[in-house]
């Protein structure tokens, strides 16, 4: 019986495991210092990052709706061919306690967003933080000679369009961020919240299981 009714259990365990392992990369996730659609830039400081646009600051030279633009510092780590480092000015101008937020979106309609990831490698001059939906995520981040990962599996996700902010924090001199490795996943939501034959027949085998067991307890008898 008891054999019977870990079988069952771990039929019906599986139900929750198929959600995870049906999770997919999720379109439309861009790193920074990329056009539209990810694509590459021309080289050269002050191109215009397509995904990222600053949402606010305190910065008088910096414009809240305007796209960040790619600048590289000799003193940063090297630009990678799929991600660029980038502030609001495309060039070293700074502004010492500036707090600029930069944000990006991506949209989980059709997904399950109660089970989505989000991971991703970044770095800030002077320092920063990471949002998401307006919850913080991932501590400070300080320094600029290497990237620091971060991630979250919480329930900051929502349904839609999810947003994404990175605020940079500078304390003198040149200002800049980069996000490299930005990555969501989710399983998508079957069609009319109706779940999928397999999962149905994984949930019918461990309740049948369990069925199972009952009765043969209840058959069982005593004898002195």
């Amino acid at each position: 019986m008891k054999l019977a009714l870990r079988s069952a259990l771990a039929a019906v365990a599986l139900v929750s495991v198929a959600g995870a392992a049906n999770a997919i990369v999720i379109s439309g996730v861009y790193n920074t210092g990329l056009g539209v659609g990810g694509v590459a830039l021309p080289a050269g400081d002050g191109q215009t990052d397509a995904n990222y646009v600053i949402v606010s600051t305190n910065n008088p030279a910096l414009t809240v709706g305007a796209h960040a633009l790619t600048y590289y510092n000799p003193a940063y780590l090297q630009d990678g061919p799929r991600s660029r480092i980038v502030n609001g000015t495309g060039d070293g101008a700074g502004f010492a306690g500036s707090v600029t937020t930069f944000e990006t979106t991506f949209d989980l309609t059709g997904f399950d967003a109660a089970n989505a990831t989000i991971s991703g490698q970044a770095l800030f001059d002077n320092f920063g933080t990471i949002s998401l939906n307006g919850n913080a995520f991932g501590g400070t981040i300080t320094g600029f000679g290497s990237l620091a990962p971060f991630g979250t599996n919480s329930n900051f996700f929502v349904a839609g369009i999810n947003k994404l902010d990175f605020t940079l924090n500078n304390q003198g001199g040149p200002e800049a961020f980069q996000v490299a490795g930005l990555t969501v996943t989710a399983a998508r939501l079957p069609v009319g919240g109706v779940p999928e034959a397999a999962t149905w027949a994984m949930m019918v085998a461990g309740f049948g299981l369990v069925g199972v067991s009952v009765r043969r307890r209840a058959r069982t008898t005593v004898v002195a």
